[in-house]
């Protein structure tokens, strides 16, 4: 049984990076897949459509629940995010 769980662990996890590469390239492709990846798939993100002041709370809101997002990289990651998923 203990087997089995770390097989499906093992097998959630490569499904879970398989599918954070789904996000488009850029300068900060891998900060946002570390970050993002920690809690949700990448369509969870790709999903989304906001304004850049839209994506800036989303990613204050996600930093508090833990999202490794330094300072440094906050306005780099939004930038990303709202010209990858601009609002429609």
């Amino acid at each position: 049984m203990m087997r089995l769980s770390g097989l499906i662990v093992t097998l959630v996890l490569a499904a879970t990076a398989a599918r954070a590469d789904d996000l488009p390239p850029g300068p900060m492709h891998d900060t946002v897949v570390k970050a993002c990846a920690q809690c949700h798939s990448a369509d969870v993100v790709s999903a989304q459509r906001k304004t850049r002041a839209a994506w800036a709370d989303t990613v204050n809101q996600m930093m508090a629940n833990g999202a490794t997002v330094s300072d440094a990289e906050f306005d780099k990651v939004v930038d990303y995010l709202a010209k990858s998923f601009p609002a429609s």
